[in-house]
């Protein structure tokens, strides 16, 4: 069983490092009763290999470190959100095999991506979180499947706010933006229902 990070290294320096670090102690320890985590030194001896500009590491690893890529980033242009009902999926590491969710992408249609439903309420993207403007204040679906890193972050700094969120709650949105590790507040033009 193999779990990735995708690291953002800006202009040499990692985003985030201590909240990717936490999360993959988590995973190593809760799927093989071990404390691990990743190699911090080497991590950032990589990201200063990349002084300027905006890349995206990505990590494998299981027990131990499998895999370090870096490459440049450029964000995907995801405009519109198919709303998908999930059934029973389950996402709560960030693991290699993601194939329950590319089963569900395959419903996007002429969507650039999906959101997906799971009992009755919102969850996630494909591979982002999601977060929404609603009477001047920003919340992320308490419903998640995966918590990531800059919904994390976000929380923590109490920029955004969790609450439970169901399809019929959309309607009263203002913005609807994607966050994950490499998107800051990514906005979304329209949901497909």
């Amino acid at each position: 069983m193999n779990f990735i990070e995708s690291i953002k290294i800006t202009d040499g320096v990692p985003q985030n490092l201590e909240l990717h670090a936490g999360r993959a102690s988590r995973t190593i320890y809760d799927h093989f009763g071990i404390r691990g985590g990743l190699p911090l030194q080497e991590i950032l001896h990589e990201a200063r290999r990349h002084p300027q500009g905006l890349y995206k590491m990505r990590i494998l690893y299981s027990k131990e470190i499998i895999s370090i890529n870096c490459e440049e980033y450029r964000p995907r242009n995801v405009r519109s959100l198919k709303l998908v009902d999930g059934g029973n999926i389950e996402y709560s590491y960030k693991y290699e095999e993601r194939s329950s969710l590319n089963r569900l992408l395959e419903q996007k249609g002429e969507c650039d991506d999906i959101l997906i439903v799971k009992n009755g309420l919102i969850t996630d993207t494909s591979y982002s979180n999601i977060v929404f403007g609603m009477g001047g204040k920003l919340f992320t679906p308490s419903s998640f499947l995966l918590n990531g890193v800059k919904r994390e972050f976000l929380l923590k700094s109490g920029i955004i706010t969790q609450t439970e969120i169901s399809p019929s709650d959309i309607a009263s949105c203002d913005s609807i933006f994607m966050i994950n590790s490499m998107l800051d507040m990514h906005p979304v033009e329209r949901i497909l229902f």
